[in-house]
């Protein structure tokens, strides 16, 4: 049995179903278009159908309605998938919102891609990598999205601020794809990387996105 660390566990995960987090967290950066053009480029199979796991506002799902004939869009989360439908694109046709766990929600296969972004870190790998492949297609491939931030000048200081304030002080950083690959759980098959996007917010509207996060979310901090 694979054992995640504690700082990855269900007590953690949970927090994005708190409502200050929901409420925050279109302040979080968003995927540019470029990301989405490299995911109709690896569908290649038939039905054009995408599985997006841990999809919280639908920031995938969404956009990638458009290219596609069928998204069923999957999050834990009950108040991320109420913000979801009424956020543009969200109350597509092409979208099936499904609220459940990716280890066990019933859906539909199979897909020609299955999407996680940000969120794989917060599933049982040991389920949920061998139940992904079983509902792939033939050539379909799951890809795993995240943010790369750029070095800011105020780094070292958010971190003395952060270690101060979190709620999971005993987190431990992972390297996911070597952790899999370890275990016989996937084959990294490439990687890609979309150009630079600048991203400019106020500095209330900053700090108020990392209250958009598991270790920050206000309903665990205290007073």
């Amino acid at each position: 049995m694979i054992q995640r660390p504690e700082s990855h566990g269900e007590q953690f995960a949970s927090r994005f179903q708190h409502q200050s987090v929901v409420d925050r967290y279109h302040l979080r950066p968003t995927y540019p278009p470029e990301t989405f053009a490299m995911l109709v480029d690896l569908i290649v199979d038939q039905p054009r159908v995408v599985l997006d796991v841990g999809c919280g506002t639908g920031n995938i799902a969404r956009p990638l309605a458009e290219f596609v004939e069928h998204v069923d869009a999957v999050d834990w989360s009950l108040p991320m998938l109420e913000r979801a439908r009424h956020l543009p694109g969200g109350n597509s046709g092409k979208i099936r919102w499904l609220q459940g766990r990716a280890e066990e929600v019933e859906v539909q296969p199979p897909y020609a891609l299955i999407t996680a972004g940000e969120s794989l870190h917060w599933m049982d790998w040991g389920v949920v990598l061998p139940r992904f492949a079983r509902l792939l297609t033939a050539n379909g491939v799951l890809v795993v999205l995240y943010f790369v931030d750029q070095p800011v000048p105020w780094h070292e200081g958010e971190i003395q601020i952060v270690r101060r304030f979190t709620t999971n002080p005993n987190y431990v950083p992972i390297d996911l794809f070597a952790y899999f690959e370890q275990y016989g759980l996937l084959r990294k098959l490439g990687e890609q990387q979309t150009a630079p996007v600048p991203v400019q917010q106020t500095v209330v509207d900053y700090i108020a996105a990392q209250h958009a996060r598991s270790s920050l979310s206000l309903e665990a901090m205290t007073d």
